[in-house]
């Protein structure tokens, strides 16, 4: 991905189909940047806000990760602004991994749901060892039946730093009652009430 520096207004770079936004890290002075829209698309589609990537920025190479982004309030799909966080070798990188649920169709159904307690896991990695999300699979999940962080398997690298006890999926019974309709009434049981005249 290409960085420029920025010297126009955010205006003047949000209507040239670019991505406002600022790099800064241990070993470099925080500077204004900016992106093309769809190069930053791609790379936060492809790395979202835990894995690091390299970026060009003049003749430097550098490696980053996407430490922010500002979306619009409206159009979730437009980026008004990032934050690069620039990184070198030997850092650690601290993050919130994304839950991402597979197989909840199999599963749910009137009667039967499955609760995600919690969205995210806080881990800790190197450089290059990062992912983007965790999936779980719980298609064959039964009433009753939970995923806590300590089942969970993640790549060699990362190391979490929740607590294994932590709760993040359960499959509960809830009550499901059918609606009923007027022909499920028994007119008997209707309560006729009439306008009192006088």
């Amino acid at each position: 991905m290409k960085l420029e520096k920025r010297t126009e207004s955010l205006k003047s770079v949000r209507e040239g189909h670019k991505v406002p936004g600022v790099i800064f890290g241990k070993s470099i002075e925080p500077e204004a940047i900016q992106i093309d829209e769809k190069e930053f698309n791609a790379a936060y589609h492809q790395y979202g806000l835990t894995q690091t990537f390299d970026v060009k920025l003049g003749r430097k190479k550098l490696s980053v990760y996407i430490k922010e982004v500002q979306r619009h309030h409206i159009n979730h799909n437009v980026f008004l602004n990032v934050k690069l966080h620039k990184v070198v070798a030997g850092d650690m990188i601290k993050a919130a991994l994304p839950i991402n649920l597979i197989g909840k169709e199999a599963v749910e159904k009137p009667g039967i749901i499955i609760q995600l307690l919690a969205d995210s896991v806080e881990v800790e990695y190197g450089i290059g060892e990062g992912i983007s999300h965790i999936d779980i699979d719980v298609s064959n999940l039964e009433i009753g039946q939970s995923i806590k962080v300590e089942d969970l398997k993640l790549p060699d690298g990362i190391m979490i730093l929740d607590s294994m006890e932590k709760l993040i999926v359960n499959v509960v019974e809830t009550r499901y009652e059918e609606e009923v309709t007027s022909e499920d009434v028994d007119p008997m049981d209707v309560e006729v009430i009439t306008e009192k005249t006088e």
